[in-house]
């Protein structure tokens, strides 16, 4: 990891937040937030919603250093998207206030990207081409305050498609599919903090 940038990393549930944990080797500061010193890792568990999301964001922000760099991690839909997949987010958009966010993507990766809608409650049907979540809007708007576009960024893994529904989504299923992505987002978090 780069030796003057921290990663401040904003997750929604447990669930998504242990496989990192254990990844990083992450030591509990408070009730839901982890770090590693050495590593320049923090971790905050947000709780779901973006009002959630952008509390704890802030607080991430006023608790740790100045040119830090943001990172929400989570599961989203997306109605064609494999379960599992992992998508870069170039665009993020608030269903309710129709504000968008637009991440700087400065470097080469073979991973997708697409933009992303976050909604208020779970999305059934998919009436876009846009991946679904209920954080990344609250994320953006709290990360933005503190940090450029080119340090605010979102990573989203498919964890419900119109094969799949959110009905069929388990507690396992999400450390699974973000553990088998680990290695993935750590390489991430590398170019990320080149920048």
């Amino acid at each position: 990891m780069s030796k003057k940038n921290q990663i401040n990393i904003v997750v929604a549930m447990k669930r998504e937040a242990m496989p990192l944990i254990n990844q990083w080797e992450l030591k509990k500061n408070s009730r839901n937030f982890f770090s590693n010193k050495e590593k320049k890792i923090n971790l905050i568990i947000s709780g779901i919603g973006k009002k959630s999301a952008e509390k704890a964001t802030i607080y991430l922000a006023e608790e740790t250093d100045k040119n830090s760099f943001f990172l929400n991690i989570g599961i989203a839909g997306h109605k064609d998207y494999k379960l599992g997949e992992i998508i870069l987010v170039s665009k993020v958009i608030d269903n309710k206030t129709k504000y968008s966010w637009y991440p700087s993507l400065l470097w080469k990766t073979k991973i997708k990207k697409n933009s992303l809608i976050t909604v208020g409650f779970p999305k059934i049907k998919y009436t876009t081409d846009s991946l679904y979540d209920m954080e990344a809007s609250g994320f953006f708007k709290g990360a933005r305050v503190y940090a450029g576009p080119e340090k605010v960024q979102c990573i989203k893994i498919i964890s419900d498609n119109k094969k799949s529904s959110i009905l069929n989504i388990s507690s396992k299923k999400i450390e699974n599919w973000i553990h088998t992505n680990a290695n993935i987002i750590d390489k991430l978090i590398n170019e990320f903090l080149k920048i």
